[in-house]
């Protein structure tokens, strides 16, 4: 018995064939899992480092005393913003892909757990609980982003910015008035990906879940 269901164009009547055939399909299995999560973790990756420098960002300007390190905190506040932009760009399609796929993900395995046999349960509710996983992973990811991004602000507030002088003062103002547009990641413009961006989904696998339930319950 094999690990998956596939179709070979010659027969296993030799022991050692189907060794080579189950050694085949295990490494296959494993590259195109290893394949369809590397830009997952490539995502967690990118968008928690910077998430991380919007942090130091933020503690640098919040123990700000004086003016004379402004300059510097202005050019890191414009590189992180614009590494968030590159961020959207580089992940705006793969976010959409996931956000479609995963819907209609959760609503197929919720019908199979409604209507499939007992032998399906347990691998459809580990595959739910992955692509569930998935889906808050994501959004928890692009959540910390619009946070950090509009801490700055926050913390820019609260530095020792009225014993400046008038043109440290604007500075200060000119980064909270940026900070007041946090920065986000989007599915294909369609979605901001955050918590609401999960609940939203789970609410759109819900309703495609009703629907096909309807369907199947008329057709009987």
């Amino acid at each position: 018995m094999l690990p998956y269901a596939i179709l070979l164009p010659f027969s296993m009547d030799v022991w050692y064939q189907w060794i080579l055939v189950y050694m085949y399909s295990i490494t296959s299995g494993f590259l195109c899992v290893l394949f369809y999560t590397a830009v997952d973790i490539l995502y967690y990756i990118l968008t928690s480092h910077v998430c991380n420098h919007f942090t130091l960002l933020s503690f640098d300007l919040q123990y700000l005393t004086d003016g004379s390190l402004l300059r510097d905190i202005v050019i890191r506040h414009q590189y992180l913003l614009k590494l968030s932009e590159d961020l959207e760009d580089i992940f705006t399609a793969p976010n959409f892909f996931n956000v479609l796929v995963g819907s209609l993900e959760i609503c197929a395995l919720g019908f199979t757990l409604t209507f499939g046999g007992g032998i399906q349960i347990l691998g459809v509710m580990l595959f739910l609980t992955s692509v569930l996983l998935q889906m808050y992973m994501m959004c928890w990811f692009g959540e910390t982003l619009m946070r950090k991004s509009a801490s700055v602000g926050k913390m820019a507030y609260f530095c020792n910015w009225h014993t400046m002088d008038k043109s440290s003062k604007k500075t200060i103002l000119l980064i909270i008035t940026r900070s007041n547009k946090e920065k986000y990641l989007t599915a294909y413009k369609f979605s901001i990906i955050s918590y609401k961006c999960f609940t939203k989904i789970i609410s759109t696998s819900w309703t495609y879940f009703t629907i096909l339930r309807t369907l199947y319950t008329e057709s009987e």
